[in-house]
């Protein structure tokens, strides 16, 4: 055990003093909040690199082991108390929130008092898309007296830079390609959807969701729907307008690359000086070994300024009355509002034909359909985690279809079967809303029928 006046010194000097009473030249930690993913480990060894003394508490259950390498502690996500006696204890003053963190089920958190004293602040988290909510979660840090620094702010060196990274160019193809995908990435970036979207010169192919880039890419493969096996397809992954770029940047790695490859890709393309590339010496080499391209593009300065607000868009080519309810189960206020949500995204959707279904909870858009097929990608919506009280109801969230002409040609039919409303059950989701055009006379009573067995609500226009 090390003497008292060592350790004393030793808890000075990580508060900014000397032991005589002067300013110190060591920098106080940086504390760093670690969720998922290699991110927070990379930022921790560039942050010592650079002679900063880090102190992490990792997410029990999403933080990676190795991060066991460097000073700190592993909490349950629940003990929101001993998180920030942690830090305070440790001398930070300044903190960094990096890596993915998977929603938690309510009744295997293990709350602390810390916890419950803030349970108002936490309970708002539990609406809204990841950025709304990431941006409340750095209101709950800095009135707790911490000041919160993006990743890349410290450790630029992680940041993408422009041009090709590789061996590989990007063909004509591809680039166009990649305006595709920039324009409806700009688009839907009043709903807080996801970072990344799968494009061809011609279509949209995938759009991600909540299950983030990895479940895309996964679902593009030999595994997965199998829509954009061999597409040639590239996947860009932007920031989100108006997104706070302290909290969540896109991020690509050697991992990343391989998947895509295995997705039938051609190529990737990150927003400079925007996205965090991780491992780049060994993506790098990735990409060259499979044959992709990795490229950093310039995104337009106003980009990450100002976020629109998808509430007040308007309800173009939507009709101003809602669909009315057609089987037994009705819809809660909570689901009419995710109705109207929907009713919003779905006229962009079509206009950018980027898909013609989308499933919306709790005011959060969890999956756009893009070119897949909706049945396979709803189904592992049913193994999804819910914050707040609807962790505590049956089923949550509602599909929205749009069966106007023309909504996504390349797309899937849409069968409303039997087997289509199996699938909807599988998710857990409440109903399902149709848009565009009424539901044909000739099979209304089954589909119907088939909603009252699923035990969920159906709506739909009047013809």
């Amino acid at each position: 055990m090390a003497p008292m006046h060592e350790g004393l010194t030793a808890v000075l000097e990580t508060r900014g003093h000397s032991t005589d009473g002067s300013a110190s030249c060591v920098a106080a930690r940086i504390g760093i909040l670690a969720g998922g993913g290699a991110l927070p480990v990379e930022l921790a060894r560039a942050l010592e690199a650079k002679g900063r003394g880090v102190y992490v508490v990792a997410i029990d259950g999403s933080a990676e082991q190795s991060l066991a390498a460097f000073p700190g502690e592993r909490l349950n996500l629940g003990r929101v108390g001993a998180m920030l006696a942690a830090f305070h204890r440790a001398g930070c003053r300044e903190l960094v929130i990096a890596g993915g963190l998977q929603r938690p089920d309510l009744l295997a958190l293990r709350f602390d008092w810390g916890f419950v004293r803030r349970l108002g602040p936490i309970l708002a988290l539990t609406r809204g898309g990841d950025d709304s909510v990431l941006r409340r979660v750095i209101g709950l840090f800095e009135h707790e007296g911490f000041t919160i620094r993006g990743a890349g702010e410290l450790a630029p060196g992680l940041l993408s830079t422009g041009g090709v990274f590789g061996r590989y160019q990007p063909a004509e193809n591809d680039n166009a390609a990649i305006v595709r995908a920039r324009r409806v990435l700009d688009a839907l970036g009043p709903f807080d959807l996801g970072q990344g979207v799968v494009a061809t010169a011609h279509r949209i192919v995938a759009v991600e969701g909540t299950r983030g880039t990895d479940a895309m890419l996964a679902d593009l493969g030999p595994g997965g729907n199998g829509a954009g096996q061999g597409c040639g397809g590239v996947l860009v992954k932007l920031a989100k307008p108006g997104q706070d770029m302290r909290i969540d940047l896109p991020a690509v790695g050697p991992v990343t690359v391989e998947r895509a490859a295995a997705a039938g890709l051609a190529g990737i393309a990150v927003g400079v000086g925007t996205a965090v590339v991780l491992d780049r010496a060994a993506m790098v080499t990735e990409a060259d070994r499979v044959g992709l391209f990795v490229a950093g593009i310039e995104v337009a300065g106003s980009r990450a300024t100002q976020r629109p607000d998808a509430r007040g868009m308007a309800q173009t080519a939507m009709p101003v009355t809602p669909p009315s309810i057609l089987g037994r189960v009705a819809p809660t206020p909570s689901d009419r509002r995710d109705i109207a949500l929907a009713r919003r995204l779905l006229p962009i959707l079509k206009r950018e034909q980027a898909g013609q279904a989308a499933v919306v909870a709790g005011e959060h858009i969890l999956v756009v359909s893009g070119a897949l097929a909706i049945g396979p990608l709803i189904r592992p919506l049913g193994e999804r985690r819910h914050w707040g009280l609807r962790a505590f109801r049956g089923r949550i969230g509602t599909l929205a279809l749009d069966l106007s002409p023309g909504a996504m040609q390349e797309a899937p039919p849409v069968l409303l079967d039997v087997d289509f409303f199996r699938a909807v059950q599988e998710a857990r989701l409440a109903g399902v809303a149709c848009f565009g055009a009424a539901l044909p006379e000739r099979v209304k009573a089954d589909v119907i029928a088939w909603a009252n067995e699923a035990k969920v609500f159906l709506m739909s226009e009047l013809p």
